[in-house]
């Protein structure tokens, strides 16, 4: 069976499969090549490339199976147009992605907080015993997106003595006890929740209710000195207006995995800015999380090879 992994990105998939797969034909394949790559294709892994109807039409395609959850770059109408399946690996079924991306945010968080960009330059030049850091511990923290990143980071920040609240689209009676926080708030809650807390960390899908959702307003909400994190999607954050609220002063600094446009242009302001710390979405990039979701896209492979049911449609 042919596959096909779309870009060049994310190489650490590739010897992953090639192992839980062996006999089949793994490929990635440039963004540009592949309307001409699926039309001999049978399975397509879209991880971060977009896969427009012109991909899709007229391709030999079975399957397209994502190597985690998102499937937003995918025209999912499009492939049921042309009876194709479309499947991704949930978050609940891959436990060590969340683990992973939870933790990356804290990591961003206290590099960010360190003012690690400055560090090499102070270790090189002097003077040392600087720059003035920002610890975590007594701090307050509001995590936006209560999935299953969202509740690993809580019990994390918990456990470095912070105190934390979240917002959920939908908060489950209970769950704030069962996490520990602080208090547990709805959409309605959002603005005033961000004006409190000295660390925010975006957990989020990208759908039309979080699209954009960290735009000016909501900078300006927050508190003077605060810093932002996000680990979730790209296009929740206004980056226009990030920049602008770091070069004012108002924020304090930020954490990115993940931008608007992946991979961002190279003049986007936020990859050199000083306050900004910034990784190539790589949060859920490692040996556990994708021995995990590896597991799952190689069984459904194997399911469409022996004519099975597959797992986890979306369409």
């Amino acid at each position: 069976m042919r596959i096909i992994k779309a870009s060049h990105n994310f190489p650490g998939i590739v010897p992953i499969l090639e192992e839980l797969l062996p006999g089949h034909a793994l490929t990635p394949v440039g963004e540009d090549q592949l309307v001409a790559a699926c039309r001999s294709a049978e399975v397509l892994i879209p991880t971060m490339a977009r896969i427009p109807a012109e991909v899709i039409t007229g391709s030999s395609l079975k399957l397209i199976q994502q190597m985690g959850v998102g499937l937003e770059g995918v025209d999912i109408p499009a492939a049921t147009a042309a009876g194709i399946p479309v499947c991704n690996v949930p978050a609940d079924q891959a436990e060590a992605n969340a683990e992973s991306t939870s933790e990356h945010a804290l990591f961003l968080m206290m590099a960010a907080a360190r003012r690690l960009n400055q560090h090499q330059e102070h270790l090189a030049k002097g003077p040392w015993g600087a720059p003035v850091g920002l610890a975590l511990y007594g701090r307050r923290a509001l995590v936006v997106g209560l999935g299953r990143v969202g509740k690993s980071l809580a019990r994390r920040l918990k456990a470095m003595g912070m105190r934390v609240s979240a917002v959920k689209a939908t908060p489950a009676p209970g769950l704030a006890g069962e996490l520990g926080l602080d208090e547990l708030g709805g959409p309605q809650d959002f603005p005033r929740l961000l004006a409190s807390a000295d660390f925010v960390t975006a957990a989020l899908t990208a759908n039309p209710g979080t699209l954009g959702l960290f735009n000016q307003a909501a900078f300006a909400a927050m508190k003077p000195g605060a810093i932002l994190v996000n680990v979730g999607r790209g296009g929740v954050v206004d980056e226009a207006a990030l920049v602008a609220a770091l070069d004012s002063g108002h924020l304090g600094g930020a954490g990115l995995d993940v931008f608007a446009a992946e991979p961002p242009a190279r003049d986007n302001p936020l990859l050199r800015h000083p306050l900004v710390v910034a990784t190539p979405h790589v949060a859920g990039v490692t040996e556990q999380s994708f021995a995990q979701i590896g597991r799952h896209v190689a069984d459904n492979i194997l399911r469409l090879e022996r004519g099975e049911e597959l797992k986890f449609r979306a369409n």
